[in-house]
């Protein structure tokens, strides 16, 4: 079984409805929607989604991204095999909206992030073996996926999947592309220099 867990936020894009519509009464698919009235971050509520699961794969599906039924029938694939312990990675990441400062941050994230330093953001829609999850993630505001993928890249490397993770660029195109690159950028500062995730989270939402 392919358990699929959605922490759900407040948000104009819910791409996420649309990537699971075909999927809601499968026997061979579980689809977990955690909502911030149960639990305010996001780390908590991915807690929380990975105990109610009963899947050997399970795949954190971002809210505001999109996964076509390809990709999600893959991984069902995918959980059929015993032989596919210790398995995880993520989609390839591309916005929703063309622009060159947009495109440039996919390739970034596919490529350097993902490839290079083995960090799978939740926007590429994570996917791992039900094995790999030897403890619950650090409640943290922010970045609980990179916490998730260090835990993950002790075992193995990522793997990237060439099935694409259409995301929202709807806060880049709200605050400003530029501005949202480089609040981004300050945070990740934040981030290596452990400052309080509350803290960081409080900028970002700001």
């Amino acid at each position: 079984m392919l358990s699929i867990i959605v922490p759900v936020d407040v948000n104009l894009n819910t791409y996420y409805k649309e990537s699971l519509a075909n999927f809601q009464n499968r026997s061979d698919v579980e689809i977990i929607l955690v909502h911030q009235e149960e639990a305010f971050t996001r780390a908590d509520r991915l807690n929380i989604g990975f105990h109610r699961s009963n899947g050997g794969m399970i795949l954190f599906h971002h809210p505001r991204s999109l996964l076509t039924n390809d990709a999600i029938e893959f991984l069902i694939h995918e959980s059929e095999k015993k032989e596919n312990s210790f398995f995880w990675g993520g989609f390839t990441h591309k916005f929703d909206r063309k622009h060159i400062l947009l495109q440039w941050i996919s390739w970034y994230s596919n490529v350097i992030r993902i490839r290079w330093k083995g960090i799978v953001y939740l926007d590429h829609c994570i996917f791992f073996s039900r094995e790999m999850w030897t403890s619950d993630l650090t409640i943290q505001y922010l970045f609980e996926d990179t916490e998730l993928s260090k835990k993950f890249k002790k075992i193995r490397k990522p793997i990237l999947l060439p099935y694409v993770s259409l995301t929202s660029s709807h806060r880049f195109l709200k605050h400003g592309i530029v501005s949202q690159m480089v609040m981004n950028f300050l945070l990740k500062i934040g981030y290596k220099l452990r400052l309080p995730s509350s803290l960081l989270f409080a900028i970002y939402q700001k």
